[in-house]
């Protein structure tokens, strides 16, 4: 209770004196005639500068998008928390994370099967910006027990046809388990990446191109080690011991992109995208003989080295155009691959790891007014693979559809390594999902009333081996029906003039469970009680409230580090704990920063949130943020 305190005592007097700063800060009026320019006053700010994405130039959509300045959801930097508690990891940031609800996959061609890093990666976007002035922001995050994020951006025009940027993003997470002190890392992960874009003076050709990197270190050590029975709060002890002490994965990611596009007219344009990826995944560990491999020696060296890299390059060229409401799209493309396996020989393979896709597909997108839009898109790969999606949004109701039917992913077709073998001919991996939802808005309160529904065919996935000795997870393909139903309610209301509540619900329903390749949880809520108001004349626009997340008791999937992938049991239950954070975001000026305090419950007991057996979620931090935008 007083950490709780000092936390809210800081937060006021920090948010006050801030505030109270920048009001000093007004410049004062002037009587008489003045001169506006550099030298006296800065002209350039979020209207100056503006960003926009290369999928809403490709739809033919000029969207030109403000930079976001305000402090509404600001303190969810972690990504579980960003993306409102849908993923599961490790209980800490930069650690293997995957979706809760298995989506239908979008990639219908090969993959290399390694994808617990996924959202690192995907959820980098390129931001293009059209500047008026040089555009830079720093972003800093302070987080308790070490939790570091930091990211600069930066963009500028050369002329008014050609701009230029890049973004740079460091995590640098301090381990949660046994840390020795400041610095003793658990993850590393180094982002960055470089754009640019030009059009000519007439429009008639423009051109996006942009190079990415990432690269994930994590110091795996397996969970906390424990022998026998146990309790939650034996996983939160000062002295809990780490599995594993020498272990380590990473994945490097790689992507040159270059879009352009030379345009006939609104009816017409002729594009080329080009994509040259390079995926590599490894792990590595000084002590192979470790209890953790249940005395599995598959490549027996002194110490482990396993690897795995999937190369690609994909080209696609079509058309596009607008024919008075319609954008339409058609396009083939050609893609290249490469898997290299360290310990595998192709001879051994029952299918290629170098060879070629062929794809054909096409894009519609009707705006019938300013109300209703419809969308599809379609690709084939002139077999039995391909994927359909639809979808229509209104002001009343929004709804959509998708189906795939894919192929499956390298890891699960074959592997070896240190600790692990197999060798499968599985079959294409079937799904389906639809999802709606109606929408009533009013200045009281808004209600959100949803439903998903998913079945997969053929589904692929990990499973615990349940032997005490041998490989922890294989992967097997169930020959049955999975499928699913989940009815959602997002509800907002202003509760008074200031105070708002938002509550989303989550119900599952299995209707078919094939092999039990599917384990959620039954009940699954979000919600958040925010004040929110504006003081000193305009100058301390904030949002202080309460942040609280609960989910039902359900088998989470385990996690098995030396091939990287999630894997289903059902021995151990991750518990129901209610995750409660406080929080004050603020905006002063051109800066935003907030202060927040996490897991209030866990100061009440002695087990918190376990988001992956063995593996405990992070304890009551307080964590503090910034980031500044500058325009000249």
């Amino acid at each position: 209770m007083q950490r709780i305190l000092r936390f809210a005592g800081t937060a006021v007097f920090l948010s006050i004196s801030i505030a109270a700063w920048a009001q000093e800060d007004e410049p004062t009026t002037r009587r008489g005639s003045r001169i506006i320019d550099d030298t006296t006053r800065n002209i350039y700010g979020p209207n100056t500068s503006k960003y926009f994405y290369e999928e809403d130039f490709f739809n033919n959509q000029a969207k030109l998008h403000s930079i976001d300045t305000t402090p509404w959801n600001f303190d969810r930097f972690s990504y579980v928390q960003r993306y409102n508690n849908f993923y599961q990891d490790l209980g800490n940031i930069g650690t293997a994370i995957k979706p809760i609800y298995s989506p239908v996959t979008e990639t219908i061609g090969v993959s290399s099967g390694f994808d617990i890093y996924d959202l690192y990666w995907k959820g980098e976007t390129i931001k293009y910006y059209d500047t008026k002035s040089p555009y830079s922001n720093m972003y800093v995050i302070l987080g308790g027990k070490g939790r570091s994020v930091t990211r600069v951006t930066f963009s500028r025009n050369i002329n008014p046809q050609w701009n230029i940027g890049f973004n740079y993003r460091v995590l640098l997470i301090d381990k949660q388990v046994q840390r020795e002190g400041k610095g003793d890392r658990h993850v590393r992960g180094t982002y960055y990446d470089l754009y640019s874009t030009y059009h000519t003076k007439d429009s008639a050709y423009t051109v996006f191109i942009n190079y990415r990197r990432n690269f994930q270190q994590v110091d795996e050590y397996g969970g906390v080690l424990i022998e026998g029975e146990y309790e939650y709060k034996d996983l939160f002890e000062e002295n809990a011991q780490p599995f594993l002490t020498e272990a380590e994965s990473n994945e490097r990611r790689s992507n040159f992109h270059v879009f352009h596009q030379y345009k006939v007219g609104s009816g017409l344009q002729l594009y080329h995208k080009l994509d040259l990826q390079k995926h590599r995944n490894r792990f590595n560990d000084s002590d192979p003989d470790n209890d953790y491999y249940n005395d599995v020696i598959v490549v027996d060296s002194a110490t482990t080295r396993d690897q795995v890299e999937l190369k690609t390059m994909r080209n696609e060229v079509g058309v596009k155009g607008n024919l008075l409401k319609l954008f339409y799209n058609g396009y083939a493309a050609f893609r290249k691959f490469t898997m290299e396996y360290k310990y595998f020989y192709e001879d051994y393979l029952d299918f290629d790891t170098d060879d070629n896709e062929l794809y054909v597909g096409g894009r519609i997108a009707l705006q019938i007014d300013s109300l209703i839009e419809v969308k599809g898109w379609a690709e084939w790969m002139l077999d039995d693979r391909y994927q359909i999606q639809g979808s229509i949004e209104t002001r009343w109701f929004e709804a959509s559809a998708k189906r795939s039917v894919s192929t499956p992913s390298f890891l699960s077709q074959a592997y070896r390594g240190s600790h692990n073998v197999w060798l499968n001919e599985f079959n294409n991996v079937e799904g389906t999902e639809v999802k709606g939802n109606l929408i009533y808005r009013s200045r009281v309160f808004s209600v959100y009333p949803g439903v998903r529904f998913t079945t997969l065919k053929n589904n692929i996935f990990f499973k615990d081996n349940n032997q005490e000795t041998g490989q922890r997870a294989l992967p097997m393909q169930s020959e049955g029906f999975q499928t699913w139903v989940s009815p959602e309610l997002v509800f907002t209301v202003a509760l008074q003039k200031h105070v708002t509540l938002t509550t989303q619900t989550l119900y599952t329903r299995i209707l078919e469970n094939a092999d039990d390749a599917i384990q959620v949880p039954d009940l699954f809520i979000n919600a958040q009680l925010v004040y929110s108001n504006i003081w000193f004349n305009g100058n301390f626009d904030f949002q202080a409230g309460v942040n609280g997340h609960w989910k039902s008791a359900y088998y989470a999937p385990s996690y098995d580090l030396v091939i990287q992938q999630f894997y289903i049991q059902q021995q151990y239950e991750a518990p129901s704990f209610p995750i409660v954070d406080l929080f004050i975001n603020a905006k002063i000026k051109r800066a935003r920063i907030f202060l927040k305090y996490n897991n209030v419950l866990k100061a009440f007991s002695d087990y918190g949130n376990v988001p992956t057996p063995f593996y405990p979620g992070i304890n009551n931090l307080l964590d503090f943020g910034f980031d500044w935008s500058f325009y000249d």
